[in-house]
Order: C-alpha cells, then sequence, then structure tokens
C-alpha cells in the first residue's frame, strides 16, 4: 500500500511537493520487477556516473537540469 498527498504550493513557486507513504511489500516488488523486465515499465536511466561525481549531479538535479534516475559506479 501507499499513498500519494499531493502539498498545496504557493502559485508561481518553483517547488514540488508531494507528501507520500509506502509500505515495504515484496509480492509489489516483484510484481513491479515483472512489469520492468516485460518492458511495461520503463525506467528512465539518465546516466551512469562515479560515485566522485555525486556533489555535481546533485547541483544538476537541485537546478532542475536532470530528468531520469542517474546510476552511481564506485
Amino acid at each position: 500500500m501507499s499513498v500519494t498527498i499531493a502539498v498545496e504550493v504557493p502559485t508561481g513557486s518553483p517547488v514540488n511537493a508531494v507528501h507520500f507513504a509506502a509500505r515495504n511489500d515484496t509480492s509489489h516488488l516483484a510484481a513491479l520487477i515483472a512489469l520492468v523486465d516485460a518492458g511495461t515499465v520503463r525506467v528512465d536511466i539518465t546516466a551512469s556516473r562515479p560515485l566522485t561525481d555525486l556533489a555535481a549531479v546533485h547541483r544538476d538535479a537541485e537546478s532542475d537540469r536532470t530528468r531520469g534516475k542517474i546510476i552511481f559506479v564506485p
């Protein structure tokens, strides 16, 4: 089970806010993995970056220059 609630943000604010709560459920995770494996759900991976780039990637994310997931490698 998960619950998502939109949080009201003042008009013109650059902030996007969502409050959510989630419960760990291995059967839900297995179902999600099956959807990804089947190609029904796609994970948008933007880049694979070395862990040493963590600060730069964080800055990019804060300035809305990042879309999708970034995989960090040692």
